[in-house]
Order: structure tokens, then C-alpha cells, then sequence
């Protein structure tokens, strides 16, 4: 059950530059996007790649194309990895979501781990498919370097739960678009060697207007 797990954040899209809340809707990649996915795709060379697994929502699997096509592996994609569903918080700007579901919305900020926003899922939810996911890895491979893309939310819960550390955390991890995260899986359990990582992205420029960070 040794492996190593690469786990990344796609790139830009364009709800991202517009504050959109992005759940299960997609937005395409920006210009920018997908030269964070090139410019990531090139830095992961240096790692010995062998599974690439991506989220089945588009701007997911943009990045992860890009990337594979930089190394040479081919994407599995899996609702697994998706994002978090926001019912209907879905597209919505965060002025919006305060103006119309603003208890709801303080929840979300104050006690995330509680919230429940109608339509959408729970971060427990999601830590509980996630952790099916892993496990499902573990037991078909050993010893083997895998590439997860996914998204902001999901990520950050996958980071939780290798930290054994609650829902209620979400906020105390950033990850940027196309952000890099190492997990090694020891005798002992998971081990994060690296978090947030954007060294790869020239010119970065970060963006504050997210509905989620």
C-alpha cells in the first residue's frame, strides 16, 4: 500500500475570475488555465507518473488532459474526485449567496462542517467517497505514483482526511488553481510532503473574489 499520491487543483476558469460558486456546474479553462495545466504538466515530469485519475467535470478533465499530455499518461476519470455539489448555490456570486441563503452562508463560514445547503452535498459526504476512493487505490496498486485532479473543496477535504483532522478545518487549507499536493503512504499511514505548491506557475497571480476560500 505504498503509494505516493500527487494531488492537484485545476487550473483558472472563468467563474473563478467572476466569483462564481463552482460545484458540480463546470466552467471552461481560461487562457490562464490552461497554462497553469502546461506549466504543471512540465514540472511533473521530474516524477515517475504511472496513473493519472481525474474528476469528471470539464474544467477537471482539461487539466488533466493537459498534464497527461505532457507525460504521456493517459486520464482515468471518476466522479470520485468531483467537486462538492452546491445545490443552489451553483453559479451564484458570493453577494448573492449572502443576499438569499445568508444563515446558510454563515454556517458555510462559521461551522462548515454543519452545513446544508439545500440541493447540495455535505463535506462529510465527501470525505466518505473520497476515503472509498483511496482505499480502492491502495488495494489495486502498491508501490505506484498517482496523479489525482480535482478541485478546491475536495482536495482540501482529502488533505483533512489524511491529516485525520476535522471538517471543521476546510478553511485553514488554501489551494490554488493547479496547486501541488505529495502524499507518500507509509507503514503508518499518510504523509503529506508537500501542500500548495505553485512554484510551477510563471507570473502567478492570485485571485481573492472566490465564493469557497
Amino acid at each position: 500500500m505504498a503509494n505516493t499520491f500527487y494531488i492537484v487543483r485545476h487550473g483558472q476558469t472563468n467563474w473563478n475570475i467572476l466569483g462564481k460558486t463552482q460545484g458540480h456546474g463546470n466552467s471552461d479553462l481560461t487562457a490562464k488555465g490552461e497554462e497553469q495545466a502546461i506549466c504543471l504538466g512540465e514540472a511533473l515530469k521530474e516524477y515517475p507518473i504511472d496513473y493519472i485519475y481525474s474528476s469528471d467535470l470539464g474544467r477537471a478533465l482539461q487539466t488533466a488532459n493537459l498534464i497527461g499530455e505532457k507525460i504521456g499518461v493517459k486520464v482515468k476519470e471518476t466522479p470520485a474526485l468531483r467537486e462538492m455539489g452546491f445545490g443552489v448555490w451553483e453559479g451564484l456570486l458570493i453577494d448573492e449567496i449572502k443576499k438569499d441563503y445568508l444563515e446558510t452562508y454563515n454556517t458555510w463560514r462559521n461551522e462548515p462542517h454543519l452545513v446544508n445547503i439545500e440541493g447540495g452535498e455535505t463535506l462529510h459526504l465527501i470525505k466518505d467517497r473520497l476515503e472509498v476512493f483511496i482505499k480502492e487505490l491502495n488495494e489495486k496498486y502498491n508501490d505506484k505514483h498517482i496523479l489525482l485532479v480535482s478541485h478546491s473543496v475536495t482536495v482540501r477535504v482529502l488533505l483533512l482526511s489524511f491529516l485525520n483532522s476535522g471538517m471543521e478545518n476546510i478553511y485553514r487549507i488554501k489551494q490554488d488553481n493547479t496547486a501541488l499536493n505529495i502524499v507518500e503512504y507509509r507503514d503508518y499511514g499518510p504523509v503529506i510532503i508537500k501542500m500548495n505548491d505553485t512554484n510551477h506557475i510563471k507570473n502567478n497571480e492570485k485571485i481573492n473574489n472566490s465564493a469557497l476560500e
